[in-house]
């Protein structure tokens, strides 16, 4: 037999939901908090990791710029005498070249023509192949000239 108060349906119901609402608040909160040192953790291991390669990258530009640095004031002070001694090697080498095309084209015209050249000193000669070239008088523009007359064979 039982003896007092019966207990309403209703009633047991609610004390067993706010026994499950107090354990479900309770896992929530505590799976809450491991979350947010979850994240609290993973988040500082971020920034650690994002400082060290900032850092890192940084060490390595600076090294790159002041070797890229170095190098530029290597170049500014060199670099006219490089550019010096080009253009000096270049206008030489020009020169040499047209003297020298100048010597061949001149001598080779000429002695194909029979005449040949002598300097002696200060003054320039030349000379008469006589199978190739003959020397006359001609008449231009009603003026006697000295000529030379070049045999083509």
């Amino acid at each position: 037999m039982k003896t007092g108060k019966p207990t309403r349906l209703s009633e047991k119901l609610n004390a067993e939901l706010d026994t499950i609402r107090r354990d479900y608040a309770a896992s929530m909160a505590s799976q809450l908090e491991s979350f947010r040192s979850d994240l609290t953790i993973i988040a500082s291991d971020a920034q650690r990791i994002i400082k060290s390669d900032t850092r890192n990258f940084l060490n390595e530009n600076r090294s790159l710029f002041e070797t890229r640095t170095e190098q530029i004031k290597r170049w500014l002070t060199i670099s006219p005498y490089v550019i010096s001694g080009l253009i000096a090697t270049g206008i030489a080498s020009m020169m040499a070249a047209s003297w020298f095309w100048t010597s061949l084209l001149t001598r080779s015209e000429l002695t194909e023509l029979g005449l040949t050249r002598f300097d002696q000193g200060e003054q320039t000669w030349l000379t008469l192949d006589p199978a190739k070239t003959e020397l006359k008088t001609c008449t231009l523009a009603g003026s006697p000239v000295i000529c030379i007359k070049i045999e083509e064979r």
